[in-house]
């Protein structure tokens, strides 16, 4: 069962996020955390599963505040398959 992880937010604050991620997910970004002279830096490319996970939550929270007009991401995404051989 999919988690609000954003129940604070509204309907606008979730579309500055939503859209800050899109930017994030084509264009990608660098993260660069400098902490006891250890330099630590990661890129986030286009593609990237972390940011396609924000989003659906994004998108998530989107519809348990209006419904009417924003679709359930996880409604039609496949979440189980099951491996059924036929013989002939």
């Amino acid at each position: 069962m999919p988690v609000d992880y954003y129940p604070q937010k509204s309907v606008a604050d979730l579309l500055l996020i939503l859209d800050g991620l899109q930017k994030r997910q084509t264009k990608g970004g660098i993260t660069e955390v400098i902490a006891a002279g250890v330099k630590t830096a990661r890129q986030f490319g286009p593609g990237n599963s972390r940011i396609q996970t924000e989003m659906l939550r994004v998108m998530y929270s989107m519809h348990l505040r209006d419904p009417a007009t924003y679709d359930d991401p996880y409604a039609s995404k496949i979440r189980r398959t099951r491996a059924r051989y036929t013989f002939s």
